[in-house]
C-alpha cells in the first residue's frame, strides 16, 4: 500500500509538472530574437594582459610598431562606432517590408538606484530600450507615459520604473516627476510599468531608459514579433549582415521544440488507441453487414434499402471519421519536420546527405559561444517542467503495465 501511495504521488507530481510548464508557455510571446554583444565591445576587444601598464604603452608608441597599429585599430574601431538608434533604423531599413515592427533594446543586469533623500535599490535589470518596444513586449503602464522615440533623439534623461521599485524609492509621494541617480547621473521618472519577476531575468526589479543612455550593457537584442518560422531564415540572414557573432532564435519554434517529449507521447498513446478502433470499427461493420445479409435472404431489394441504409450509415460515419483522425493525427507527427526544416537532408535518398545534416546539426548544438536571452531561458524552463511531468506520468504508466503483465503471468 505504501509503494502504490509513492507512485501516485509521482503521478500527482507529474501532472502539475506538466500543467505549470504547459500554462507557463503561453506567457511567453512569440517573438523572434536576435542576441548579440554591444558594437563597441565587439570592435575593440580587451587585450591580454601583458604586465605593461598604460604610462609604459604610450611611451613604447615611437618604439614598437605592432603597439601603433594596434593604437590605429583602436581609433578605427572609435572611428566606426555608431549611436545604436541610427543602427536600428538601419535595422528597419532592412528587415521592415517582412517584419511590420522591430524594435531594438540593451539589458544590463544589477543596477543600483538611489534618490536623494538616501533611499535606493539594487538588483534592477536596466532595458535601455528602442522605438516599437512597447509594443512589442507590452509592460501595462499603470501611471506616466512609456520611453518614446523622441526621448532616443534628444537622448533624455528619464526612466520608467516598475512599481515595486517606485513604491521603495517613492513610498510617501507620486514618483511620477522625482529623480533618481543611475551611475550617478540624475534621470527623471516619467512613467510606472506594472511588473512581476520572470523566470530568465537575473535581477528582482526592472527599469527602463531611452536607448543609447546605457553604453555598458551586457546584451543586445533585435527584436520582431512573429509566430511564421518559414521567416525564421530570412530574420537570421538579415540580422547577421547587420550584427556579427550573435544567436537567432524564434521563441515560437523554441516553443515546439519544448513540447516535443509530451507530443512523442501523444501519438505513441493516439496509435495504440486508434488500433484498438480500429480492430472494435472493423467487429462493429462486420455485425452490421451479417444484419444486412441475412435480411437479405426475407426482403426484396427494394425494400432491403432502407433497412441496408440504416444499417451501414453509422458504419459509414465512423470510418469517415476515422480516416479523419488518422489524416490529423498524420498532420500532427509531421508539424514538427514542417518546423526544424534543418532536419531533413537535401537528398533523402544518399548517405552522405544524412551524415552532413548530422554534423551540422551537432556542430549547431556544440557553438562554444552562444547568447540567451531572457524569454528564451524562460522558455527553456518552462520546456523543463514539461520533459519532467511527461517522465513521471510515464513512470507511473509503465508501473502499471508491468504490474498488468505480471499478473497475467500469474493467471496463467
Amino acid at each position: 500500500m505504501k509503494r502504490k501511495f509513492r507512485f501516485s504521488f509521482l503521478l500527482l507530481v507529474g501532472i502539475l509538472l506538466l500543467a505549470a510548464g504547459l500554462i507557463g508557455l503561453t506567457t511567453v510571446p512569440d517573438i523572434m530574437q536576435y542576441a548579440f554583444l554591444p558594437p563597441e565591445t565587439e570592435a575593440a576587444p580587451v587585450p591580454a594582459d601583458t604586465g605593461t601598464t598604460q604610462e609604459d604603452a604610450a611611451d613604447g608608441l615611437q618604439d614598437d610598431p605592432s603597439a601603433e597599429a594596434d593604437a590605429s585599430v583602436a581609433a578605427a574601431a572609435e572611428d566606426r562606432s555608431v549611436p545604436l538608434l541610427e543602427k536600428y533604423d538601419d535595422a528597419v531599413k532592412t528587415m521592415g517590408e517582412l517584419f511590420a515592427r522591430v524594435t531594438l533594446h540593451s539589458i544590463k543586469t544589477d543596477a543600483a538606484l538611489s534618490t536623494a533623500n538616501g533611499r535606493d535599490q539594487g538588483s534592477i535589470n536596466l532595458y535601455a530600450v528602442g522605438p516599437c518596444w512597447n509594443e512589442v513586449y507590452t509592460p501595462r503602464i499603470v501611471k506616466g507615459r512609456p520611453i518614446v522615440r523622441l526621448d532616443m533623439e534628444q537622448k533624455s534623461k528619464v526612466i520608467v520604473l516598475d512599481d515595486e521599485t517606485a513604491f521603495a524609492l517613492f513610498t510617501d509621494r507620486d514618483p511620477i516627476g522625482q529623480f533618481v541617480k543611475l551611475g550617478g547621473v540624475e534621470y527623471e521618472v516619467v512613467g510606472v510599468a506594472e511588473h512581476s519577476r520572470r523566470i530568465g531575468e537575473a535581477g528582482e526589479h526592472d527599469a527602463w531608459v531611452p536607448l543609447d543612455l546605457v553604453t555598458d550593457g551586457g546584451l543586445m537584442v533585435l527584436s520582431a514579433p512573429s509566430s511564421s518560422t518559414s521567416l525564421f531564415a530570412v530574420f537570421t540572414t538579415k540580422t547577421k549582415t547587420l550584427f556579427t557573432n550573435g544567436t537567432a532564435v524564434s521563441l515560437a519554434k523554441e516553443k515546439t521544440r519544448a513540447l516535443l517529449p509530451l507530443l512523442l507521447v501523444f501519438l505513441i498513446v493516439a496509435v495504440w488507441l486508434m488500433k484498438r478502433w480500429f480492430g472494435w470499427l472493423a467487429g462493429f461493420g462486420k455485425i452490421r453487414v451479417e444484419k444486412v445479409r441475412a435480411e437479405s435472404k426475407r426482403r426484396y431489394a427494394l425494400r432491403l434499402m432502407p433497412y441496408a441504409v440504416g444499417q451501414m450509415l453509422p458504419v459509414i460515419l465512423l470510418t469517415a471519421l476515422t480516416v479523419t483522425a488518422c489524416f490529423g493525427l498524420a498532420i500532427l507527427a509531421l508539424h514538427p519536420v514542417r518546423i526544424f526544416p534543418e532536419w531533413i537532408p537535401e537528398t533523402l535518398g544518399e548517405y552522405t546527405s544524412w551524415i552532413t545534416r548530422f554534423w551540422d546539426l551537432a556542430g549547431s548544438a556544440a557553438k562554444p559561444v552562444s547568447f540567451r536571452t531572457p524569454e528564451m531561458a524562460e522558455v527553456q524552463f518552462w520546456g523543463s517542467l514539461i520533459l519532467w511531468g511527461t517522465l513521471l506520468i510515464l513512470l507511473r504508466a509503465a508501473r502499471n503495465t508491468l504490474t498488468g503483465f505480471r499478473r497475467k503471468n500469474e493467471d496463467d
